[in-house]
C-alpha cells in the first residue's frame, strides 16, 4: 500500500482548505475505482493482474524513485499522481453495449483480417475463419463451443486492449455514462483537473516526443498551488515499467482459461524470471534469469523499454521536473537478462545478444515471392534449395582466397588442375533425411556442410535482413579483390531468408534453421537457431557461444521442409530426379565451375 503519497495529500489537504477537496474525492475513488479494476480480470484472466494490486504496486514504485522527494510535491500532483495510478487502465473495461458494437466496427474488422495474416498470432486460424465465413464458423473452428467462445472473448479483450490508453481520457471525465462508475463529478474541483488525469492516463501509452507535446509542464492547480500533468505522466510510465515482480499473474484467473495464449506464458514465465530487484532514488538494478527463448525475448524487450525511457526523460529532465530541488533520476547500475545457464554433454551454453537486442529476422511473405519470382532469382522451391546450395559454394570459394593456398592466381581459373587440388581440401557434404516423429509429424531435413569462412557474430549482423551482407564493408573489401569467376553470384541472405517458404505446412515447433559454425575471420564457434519470421517465434534468432576449439572451420546448416514441398504422389519421382541432378551438379560446380 502507498501509504506515504497518501499520507502527504492528507497533511496537505489538512494545512490548507483551498485543497481539502481533493482528500475527499480520492477517499471516494480509491474505493469506486478500485472495486471497478476488478472486473477487467473477468475479460482479461489470461492477462496479469491489472486491478488495484497493479495501482497499489505504481504508488510504491513511484514512492521508491522520489524518495524524500515526496514532501515537495503540491497537493494537486499528489492527488494526480494517485488518481492517474488507479484511472490509467479504466480503459480495459468492457461494457456490453461497447463490445457488441464493435462488430460492425470497420476497424475492427480491419483488426481481423490483419490477425487473420499474420503466421504465428494465437488467433491466426479463428480470424481467418471469421473474414472467409463469419464469427459462427470462427467459433466453431475449435473442438468445444468453450473453447471457441473463449476465442471470441480474447479478440474482443484484444480490440479493447489495442486501443484502452486512447479510451480512458473520456472515460475520466465521465466515468458513469459508459462503466457506471459513480465517481462523484461537482463544481468542486474544476473539469479542466479532470482533463489533466484524463491526459496524463492517455500518456501512458503514448510515444515520449507526443508526450512532451502534448502534456504541458505546468498549469494552474487548486488554492494557490500549481500543478505539473507532464511530470505526473512521466512518473506514471516509470511505476507501470517497474510493476514487473514475480506475483503479476493470478493463479486463479489462470484456471478460467482452457487455452493460455502463446503471449501470454511468454509474459508469464518473463515475471517468473526476475532474479534481483533494487529500486529506489539512487539506484535501479535488474536481473532476470528466463527458461526459455521467448520469455528471454519478452524480458529483453521490456528492459529495453525501461532503459529507453529513462533515457528519454533523463534527457529531457529540465523540462519535465517541476524545479531542481527534486535532483535528478536514479541511475541504471545493471539491467540484464540471460538464460538459465544449461550443460549439454558437459558444456556451459549460454545465448548472446546482438548489441543488447534479441536478433530478429524479418520476412513478408508477399515481398520476398514477389522478389525472387520479379527477379527470376527462384522459379520454384527446387530452385530455393539450389541458392542455399550456392550459399555454401560462395562461403567455399571465399575460404579458398582468404587462405591463399600459394597458388598463382594470375594463372589460375576454374578448370585449372591446381585449382582442382585445393578443392579436394574443402569438401561440401549435402545429405537428405526422413524425420519421424512419434505423434505422426513426418518432415526431412536438408543438412549442407561445408568448410567454407563460416559465420560469426559480425555476419550475423548483416543477415537478418535480405541481401544484407552487401553491406558488410569489411566483407565487400576481400570480396572486390577476388577473380570475376570467384566472386559469389549472388547475395547471402536471400537463399536463407527464402527457406522459411519451403516450411509452409509444418507446425511452428519445426519452422526453423538450425546452424553450427566456426568463423575463420573471429575462429568462434556459434550454435544459431533461426525461427521462421512466418511463425509463432516471428523470425528471432538465438546464438549460443561454443567452446569448441577443435572444431573446423566451416558451416553445418539444417533445414526443416515439409514433405509434400518434394514428395507428394503426383510427381515425386520428377522432384526426385531434379534434388539429384542438383546435387550432381554442386559437385561440378567445385570441380570446375560457378554457375548451373
Amino acid at each position: 500500500m502507498s501509504t506515504r503519497l497518501i499520507q502527504h495529500l492528507k497533511n496537505k489537504c489538512e494545512a490548507d482548505a483551498n485543497v481539502a477537496i481533493l482528500y475527499a474525492q480520492w477517499e471516494f475513488d480509491q474505493k469506486l475505482v478500485g472495486k471497478a479494476l476488478e472486473n477487467i480480470g473477468g475479460f482479461y484472466p489470461h492477462f496479469s493482474n491489472h486491478n488495484a494490486s497493479h495501482s497499489q504496486q505504481i504508488l510504491v514504485n513511484i514512492e521508491r524513485i522520489l524518495g524524500n522527494d515526496v514532501d515537495l510535491l503540491s497537493a494537486t500532483d499528489a492527488w494526480l499522481i494517485l488518481e492517474a495510478a488507479y484511472w490509467h487502465d479504466v480503459g480495459m473495461l468492457v461494457d456490453a453495449k461497447n463490445a457488441k458494437e464493435v462488430h460492425t466496427n470497420p476497424d475492427f474488422n480491419f483488426m481481423i483480417q490483419t490477425i487473420a495474416n499474420e503466421k504465428g498470432h494465437d488467433l491466426q486460424k479463428f480470424c481467418q475463419a471469421y473474414v472467409e465465413q463469419n464469427w459462427l464458423s470462427a467459433i466453431g473452428t475449435v473442438d468445444h463451443p468453450f473453447d471457441g467462445i473463449e476465442k471470441y472473448r480474447q479478440l474482443i479483450a484484444e480490440w479493447f486492449r489495442r486501443g484502452h490508453d486512447k479510451r480512458v481520457g473520456k472515460l475520466v471525465e465521465d466515468p458513469f455514462k459508459d462503466l457506471g462508475i459513480t465517481s462523484p463529478r461537482t463544481e468542486l474541483l474544476p473539469n479542466r483537473i479532470y482533463r489533466y488525469l484524463g491526459q496524463i492516463c492517455v500518456s501512458h501509452g503514448m510515444n515520449f516526443d507526443t508526450l512532451m507535446e502534448t502534456l504541458p509542464y505546468k498549469q494552474t492547480g487548486l488554492g494557490t498551488e500549481d500543478c505539473h500533468p507532464r511530470f505526473i505522466g512521466c512518473l506514471l510510465r516509470l511505476g507501470d515499467l517497474f510493476d514487473l515482480d514475480d506475483n503479476r499473474f493470478c493463479p486463479v484467473m489462470a484456471k478460467h482459461v482452457s487455452n493460455m495464449p502463446s503471449v501470454s506464458k511468454h509474459h508469464h514465465d518473463k515475471h517468473l524470471s526476475l532474479r534481483e530487484f533494487q529500486l529506489d532514488k539512487r539506484t535501479v538494478k535488474l536481473v532476470a534469469e528466463c527458461p526459455d527463448e521467448m520469455s528471454y525475448v519478452e524480458t529483453q524487450n521490456w528492459f529495453g523499454w525501461i532503459r529507453e525511457e529513462f533515457q528519454n526523460q533523463m534527457s529531457q529532465w529540465n523540462l519535465i521536473v517541476p524545479s531542481e530541488k527534486f535532483g535528478a533520476l536514479p541511475t541504471i547500475e545493471q539491467l540484464d537478462v540471460r538464460m538459465e545457464v544449461k550443460n549439454k554433454e558437459g558444456v556451459k551454453i549460454e545465448k548472446v545478444l546482438l548489441d543488447n537486442k534479441p536478433m530478429k529476422f524479418s520476412v513478408d511473405e508477399g515481398k520476398v515471392i514477389e522478389l525472387i519470382q520479379g527477379a527470376n532469382l527462384y522459379s520454384n522451391e527446387i530452385s530455393i534449395v539450389r541458392e542455399i546450395f550456392q550459399n555454401a559454394v560462395d562461403a567455399t570459394l571465399l575460404r579458398i582466397w582468404v587462405s591463399k593456398n600459394k597458388l598463382n592466381w594470375e594463372e589460375i581459373n576454374p578448370f585449372h588442375n591446381d585449382f582442382k587440388e585445393v578443392l579436394k581440401d574443402y569438401p561440401i557434404e549435402i545429405d537428405l533425411e526422413k524425420v519421424n516423429k512419434e505423434n505422426g509429424v513426418s518432415y526431412w531435413v536438408l543438412k549442407i556442410i561445408d568448410n567454407g569462412v563460416g559465420i560469426s557474430i559480425n555476419d550475423l549482423k548483416y543477415m537478418q535482413k535480405i541481401a544484407g551482407s552487401s553491406k558488410n564493408i569489411e566483407k565487400k573489401k576481400i570480396l572486390d579483390k577476388m577473380p570475376l569467376w570467384m566472386k559469389p553470384s549472388g547475395e547471402f541472405g536471400i537463399g536463407l531468408h527464402s527457406a522459411f517458404l519451403l516450411m509452409d505446412g509444418l507446425d511452428d515447433e519445426y519452422k526453423k534453421i538450425e546452424i553450427i559454425s566456426k568463423s575463420y575471420f573471429s575462429n568462434e564457434t556459434l550454435d544459431i537457431l533461426i525461427n521462421s519470421p512466418l511463425s509463432a517465434k516471428k523470425g528471432y534468432c538465438f546464438i549460443s557461444k561454443r567452446n569448441d576449439l577443435d572444431r573446423e572451420v566451416g558451416t553445418t546448416i539444417n533445414i526443416s521442409i515439409k514433405s509434400e514441398k518434394f514428395f507428394n504422389h503426383k510427381n515425386r519421382a520428377l522432384r526426385l530426379e531434379k534434388i539429384i541432378l542438383f546435387l550432381i551438379k554442386i559437385l561440378l560446380i567445385m570441380l570446375g565451375g560457378n554457375h548451373f
